[in-house]
């Protein structure tokens, strides 16, 4: 008797558990994808490394990835506009516009110029663990 409840137990707390990530791949995937890019522009590295996938961060240390990254101070802003996912739902392609802003000799304020990107999420792990795929 005390196995079968403690069998159930553990059942409702998986589907606890999964009821808890009920946010569609979608949602989750603009959610970590804008976070990404909020932490890219405020220069807050660290965090954003923090959306790479594994694969990227046993390659590529936290230090080096700092000196990757260029364009901090020149991202003014950046939207995610659509996320689609695949059949699998461990695949998601995100669309984003990123804005950056330069100061131009003789202009009195910066120009700011956007670009159209495609970014590829995967999911890692159990739950819903997306990263980003550096290509």
């Amino acid at each position: 008797m005390l196995i079968k409840a403690f069998r159930l137990a553990v059942g409702l707390y998986i589907l606890f558990l999964l009821a808890g990530c009920g946010l569609s791949a979608e949602k989750t995937v603009a959610e970590s994808a804008q976070k990404r890019w909020d932490y890219l522009i405020s220069g807050d590295l660290e965090q954003a490394y923090h959306y790479y996938t594994d694969a990227f961060k046993q390659t590529v240390p936290l230090r080096n990835f700092r000196n990757m990254i260029h364009g901090t101070g020149l991202w003014s802003r950046a939207e995610v506009n659509q996320v689609s996912c695949d059949d699998s739902g461990k695949r998601c392609n995100v669309m984003l516009t990123v804005a950056v802003s330069m100061k131009m000799r003789g202009l009195p304020k910066p120009v700011e110029s956007t670009d159209d990107i495609v970014e590829t999420w995967v999911k890692e792990g159990w739950f819903s663990d997306w990263r980003y795929i550096k290509e």
